[in-house]
């Protein structure tokens, strides 16, 4: 039996197309950041925020700084905080004087309204546990950075940890509570939670 050079040709190109679609999908599934499949279950019990701290720092390299530092530096007031969450959980309980930005923000997004505090001190970007935040984070630190003279830090364990610790939050109404993001995120809080 022989091969005709057409078949052949055909043959050889669907071979060379799967080669070339599975390394091309192999690249940015290496080089993107991603958090699917996420591989800690906030549900479970053995789960804690320090496992969810450690997992955001494997898969983000950003600079981070601790709640207690920045405790230690809100007084002053030089510290610029974004707070990457949506409004519910920004309304629910926000660190003072915290700005809200979107998830989705872009770094000319942030520059255009936002230059001149990034120029004036630290900056200092937070969510619910880091995800969102060290994202925007990745997303946006080459334009970022170069206006940001003190430096830009995602805050370990969000408001999470902030509330963990004793540390207020606020709101309009009255004093803040950290937002649970959903359900099951919920029982990781209220198990890390200190007690009343």
């Amino acid at each position: 039996m022989t091969v005709r050079p057409k078949t052949r040709r055909l043959a050889i190109g669907a071979v060379t197309g799967a080669i070339l679609l599975a390394a091309a999908a192999a690249f940015l599934w290496n080089t993107a950041p991603h958090l699917a499949p996420w591989t800690l279950d906030p549900t479970d019990p053995r789960v804690s925020l320090e496992d969810v701290e450690r997992e955001v720092v494997r898969r983000y390299r950003v600079p981070e700084m601790t709640p207690a530092t920045l405790a230690a530096g809100l007084p002053g007031g030089s510290v610029t905080l974004f707070d990457v969450r949506t409004v519910e959980e920004f309304e629910t309980g926000h660190l003072p004087g915290a700005i809200r930005i979107e998830p989705g923000s872009t770094a000319e997004e942030i520059l255009s309204l936002h230059r001149d505090r990034i120029a004036a001190g630290p900056v200092v970007f937070y969510c619910a546990v880091g995800v969102r935040s060290s994202d925007l984070m990745m997303r946006t630190l080459t334009q970022i950075a170069p206006h940001a003279r003190a430096g830009l830090y995602n805050l370990r364990g969000g408001v999470f940890r902030w509330s963990t610790e004793g540390r207020a939050l606020v709101s309009r109404a009255a004093p803040g509570r950290a937002h649970p993001f959903d359900e099951n995120w919920g029982r990781l809080l209220a198990r890390t939670a200190p007690a009343p």
